[in-house]
């Protein structure tokens, strides 16, 4: 399976444009620990989203040691 990072300008999502993408395992598995290192560590009080947080550390966690 592919993992790739994107870089996007612009003034809004929606109107941005694409300046860069790779797939360079170094790149993604420093931008994962990245995220996973710098995350806040709150607990969110709406369960719902709180679940979706932990699915989305999991993912992070995965990609990170899949590029390992």
């Amino acid at each position: 399976m592919a993992t790739f990072l994107a870089l996007y300008r612009g003034d809004s999502v929606s109107s941005a444009k694409l300046l860069a993408l790779t797939a360079d395992h170094k790149l993604v598995r420093d931008f994962a620990a990245h995220l996973l290192d710098n995350r806040d560590g709150e607990q969110n009080p709406d369960p719902v989203l709180e679940e979706l947080e932990r699915g989305r550390l999991r993912a992070l966690r995965l990609v990170k040691s899949e590029a390992e």
